[in-house]
């Protein structure tokens, strides 16, 4: 163990009569283990050993973290001010953040052990991250008199190292406080990828620092009923920051060649000389619009510049050009240049799996969308996959079938909380992870985001961090049903899922 360099004290406040919901210390938030002796967590942790007994938390609580564990701390140090928490020097129940060599652990892997002290140990802060998070379920979201915790040993890493999920601002704009409250949330089920839909043809969401009609003008559109809006730099720049602190990858998707309507009316000449649609769009037809890929000067400048940009904003390593929906001669020969100036700024690109046929290099990612899709020649030149089939993924589909403003165009019967958790990664090869996504055509406002983003995205969760063999229906359901509490003191308001008795 590295040796521990810091030292902070604090403790829980008993007896805090005035704060406490009684209520929800006599429910389900009392202990966090359901009937079928799985604790009540979500993803669901790789090994979990139940230990006799519990650990009742009284008055003081030294907690030592070592140094290196920024996040960490900070992450259960708001934890536990969520719970009343006051600091003292005294201490005899202790909770300790340890920095360990465990190869077996990885980057993202932790020890979690209750017992009579509460430790957590991990190789990295990220990983010492989401054991704060594991311990974060099994704590009530409430303030009580006193905390009872399961004494358990966990040891957990996560199957895919890509466990995302997909906004699309560009239709239907986000506030910057929407997409914070979002990682917060993504957060808490340990995942890392946030999707940020920037562009397409009803809006353009980024300031471009040698383009500023983008914002000026394909910032001012939105869908017809949606939220116009962009992000200044300064504000990705927050948010980067704010999303990096909890673990969350901001991943920018610029849309190209096609879904570019809001562009081109920002800047005609990006259009052939032929095209005479040269205004803002605010429907919800799709497939349209395209860069002049006859006027590779024009179209090939606009599109470095861009990406110029992108990446001095967003640290990740992958940058998605788009690619879907367009049909042109030229349309291989695009992806193919798109990605290899995604390359010469020294990031990988990622494409929705209709750019398979360009001849990219084997390290551009794919992003597979359509469940009918033959991607079986792409896996065979060597592309790793994003596992987003719209039957099981797209959020933007109703909860159940027949649910107002919602599609059905890729499964008559929505998706479902049953269906998105049918999804099965490991039935799939060359998988990197698994990214939900939820298209804002439909979606105008937080509360219609938080309806269909929530409690779906956990399925998303579990999916992309549990084992396959510890991944059961019925026992997610009565996770779920635990940690409701949970979803409300993070403000979410979640379709009432019929399953759950909500």
């Amino acid at each position: 163990m590295k040796k521990i360099l810091t030292t902070l004290t604090i403790f829980l406040l008993a007896g805090c009569g005035s704060h406490i919901d009684r209520g929800a210390a006599n429910g389900a938030s009392k202990l966090a283990a359901t009937s079928t002796e799985q604790l009540a967590l979500i993803p669901y942790p790789e090994s979990v050993t139940r230990l006799p007994g519990t650990l009742v938390l009284h008055n003081v609580v030294h907690v030592e973290a070592a140094d290196g564990t920024a996040t960490s701390t900070l992450a259960l140090k708001n934890l536990l001010k969520t719970l009343d928490i006051t600091r003292d020097t005294s201490a005899s129940t202790q909770i300790q953040l340890y920095l360990v060599d465990e190869p077996a652990l990885g980057s993202e892997g932790y020890r979690l052990d209750i017992d009579q002290q509460i430790i957590l140990s991990a190789n990295t802060d990220t990983g010492l991250f989401y054991a704060v998070q594991t311990l974060s379920q099994l704590l009530p979201s409430q303030v009580q008199a006193h905390y009872e915790l399961p004494n358990t040993s966990i040891i957990d890493s996560p199957t895919f190292s890509w466990r995302g999920n997909m906004l699309d601002v560009a239709r239907s704009f986000l506030s910057v406080e929407y997409i914070k409250a979002h990682i917060d949330r993504m957060a808490r089920f340990k995942l890392n990828r946030l999707h940020l839909h920037l562009s397409d043809d009803q809006g353009w969401r980024i300031e471009i620092t040698d383009y500023p009609k983008l914002t000026q003008i394909g910032g001012a559109s939105a869908v017809d009923g949606g939220r116009s809006g962009f992000y200044t730099q300064a504000e990705i720049r927050d948010l980067v920051k704010y999303a990096q602190d909890r673990h969350v990858t901001l991943v920018p998707e610029i849309d190209l060649p096609g879904h570019t309507q809001a562009a081109i009316a920002s800047y005609n000449e990006l259009a052939c000389d032929d095209v005479t649609n040269l205004a803002p769009y605010s429907g919800l037809e799709v497939g349209f619009s395209k860069l002049c890929l006859t006027d590779p000067d024009t179209t090939y400048t606009f599109v470095t510049d861009v990406l110029t940009d992108i990446v001095k904003l967003f640290p990740s390593q992958y940058i998605h050009i788009g690619g879907d929906e367009i049909k042109d001669p030229l349309y291989p020969e695009f992806i193919a240049r798109a990605t290899r100036i995604v390359a010469d700024l020294g990031r990988t690109a990622i494409a929705w799996e209709e750019g398979s046929v360009a001849d990219n290099d084997p390290d551009v990612l794919l992003q597979l969308w359509n469940d009918k899709y033959d991607i079986q020649p792409a896996l065979d030149r060597g592309h790793q996959l994003i596992l987003s089939p719209c039957s099981y993924s797209y959020f933007d589909h109703g909860n159940y079938q027949g649910q107002p403003n919602t599609y059905d165009w890729c499964r008559k019967e929505g998706v479902p909380l049953e269906r998105a958790y049918q999804l099965n990664p490991q039935a799939y090869t060359q998988i990197l992870g698994v990214e939900s996504a939820m298209w804002s055509e439909l979606i105008h406002t937080d509360h219609t985001a938080d309806n269909r983003l929530w409690p779906r995205v956990t399925a998303t969760a579990e999916l992309g961090w549990s084992r396959a063999e510890n991944r059961d229906y019925q026992e997610f359901l009565t996770r779920l049903n635990a940690l409701r509490p949970m979803l409300d003191a993070m403000g979410i308001q979640y379709y009432r899922e019929p399953a759950l008795n909500w």
